[in-house]
């Protein structure tokens, strides 16, 4: 039922864009809203389910069991995200997740994805605004990126180049990214989001 009503309500969206001069203009016309927050135990089923089925938006495709996730959300040395996105249509769900491990001061990002129902809203640039934060809150002033090369992942490639990352080392189609994020300025323009 909530994937028929999700198919409609993209019919709507679909038809709606192409009376926008711009594609910004479409965007700010969605009223998008977001909660984007640390994980949490009511949501910790659904985050293991997304994170071993979504292979297209998913930059490492790392697979994690139920209480891998569980000893994750209760670390310190990890930081987390899920996002779940709603518009003018309607409710989309959870459709992101980002994992973060702390190390000496800087922050690798083990794992960061989003579900492709989403595409082309900037979800992502809104996550990673308040990943960004949550490194502040920490004192952490770089951050490491990684994309390991899938069958099906090539549709994110790039994606640290778009959020301003420095490519640091390449092997292959695998590669390493660095953002340091002392003079961040945010990325999302379209998104209101409702953090921890």
């Amino acid at each position: 039922m909530n994937r028929n009503q999700y198919y409609k309500d993209n019919k709507k969206r679909v038809s709606e864009q192409a009376t926008f001069r711009s594609y910004g203009e479409f965007l700010a016309s969605l009223e998008m809203t977001a909660e984007i927050k640390s994980f949490s135990k009511i949501y910790l089923d659904r985050i293991t389910q997304l994170i071993n089925k979504t292979n297209q938006f998913n930059l490492t495709t790392k697979r994690y069991t139920a209480g891998e996730i569980e000893s994750i959300a209760l670390s310190d040395d990890h930081i987390t995200t899920y996002g779940k996105l709603t518009d003018k249509y309607g409710y989309n769900g959870l459709i992101a997740i980002s994992i973060g491990r702390i190390e000496n001061k800087m922050c690798h990002i083990d794992l960061w994805l989003m579900s492709c129902r989403v595409l082309k809203r900037d979800m992502e640039f809104a996550i990673l605004d308040e990943f960004v934060r949550k490194c502040e809150d920490k004192n952490i002033s770089e951050i490491i990126g990684y994309y390991h090369k899938s069958t099906k992942n090539s549709m994110v490639s790039d994606l640290y180049e778009k959020f301003g990352f420095n490519l640091v080392d390449k092997n292959n189609e695998d590669s390493i990214w660095k953002l340091d994020i002392t003079n961040y300025e945010n990325k999302n323009k379209f998104i209101g989001v409702l953090n921890d």
